[in-house]
């Protein structure tokens, strides 16, 4: 049997035969230390964090482990469960009352866009049509795209062109591109900077006295004295309109 004088001691207590002290690695032991325990008690309490961060990690990972097992073993599919049938069904509820509520407003935007849309191609398709037709008349309306447009916007483009015709040949004889005799002979004869606007001012007088009115009505008023001729050649041009279904 060894004495006890034989036996190894640490920090004055006497170690078991065949016992060792522990002791942590440098980095630890040094992490340890500047914890503020003291060096000589560094090396064995740095061993036993090591083996409590050890631990932590092996605890952390068998859980993480038991946790994937539940889901895929034990508990149900998520799609299976009763708390994501209760949220499907509320989000569904959800969507649909917003739908409802939304339904009206996006028809009435659908609708409005869409005549919006097709009342644009029925003015460019009306533009062409015009187009077509003054440039088989030799007319420089039809090289004025301005004219075109206030042409194709007005309300009695018919007439408009009809009187211009039996007044300046359909734009060849005009003067201050006043194409239809507005207010007769200078120096009563309105003056106007481009056909454009003299439709536009045409189209408003039109409307305003005239609106209604047949060709015949026009003589005395707006043509003085006036002529069968005229109302002839109004009506001319007016049936070809009709013929060539421009409207």
């Amino acid at each position: 049997m060894k004495s006890k004088t034989n036996q190894k001691k640490y920090l004055g207590l006497r170690l078991h035969p065949g016992w060792s002290v522990k002791k942590g690695t440098d980095g630890m032991v040094a992490v340890v230390h500047a914890a503020g325990i003291p060096k000589t008690h560094s090396q064995v309490v740095a061993w036993f964090a090591e083996r409590l961060i050890l631990l932590s990690v092996v605890i952390a990972a068998l859980a993480f482990s038991a946790g994937i097992l539940f889901n895929l073993y034990v508990s149900p599919p998520l799609a299976q469960s009763q708390a994501y049938t209760n949220l499907v069904a509320k989000a569904k509820s959800a969507k649909e009352q917003i739908i409802d509520l939304a339904s009206p407003i996006f028809s009435k935007f659908l609708n409005d866009n869409r005549k919006a849309e097709l009342a644009k191609a029925a003015l460019a398709l009306r533009q062409e049509q015009i187009r077509k037709y003054l440039i088989s008349k030799g007319s420089p309306f039809a090289a004025d795209e301005a004219t075109l447009a206030a042409l194709a916007n007005s309300k009695n483009m018919k007439l408009i062109l009809a009187i211009s015709f039996v007044e300046s040949n359909f734009g060849k004889h005009c003067y201050y591109y006043n194409c239809s005799g507005i207010g007769g002979t200078p120096p009563n004869l309105r003056k106007y900077n481009s056909y454009a606007e003299w439709v536009a001012d045409f189209d408003q007088l039109l409307e305003s006295r005239y609106k209604g009115l047949p060709p015949e009505k026009f003589i005395g008023l707006y043509v003085q004295p006036g002529s069968p001729n005229w109302i002839y050649g109004v009506h001319q041009v007016l049936n070809e309109f009709d013929r060539l279904s421009i409207g």
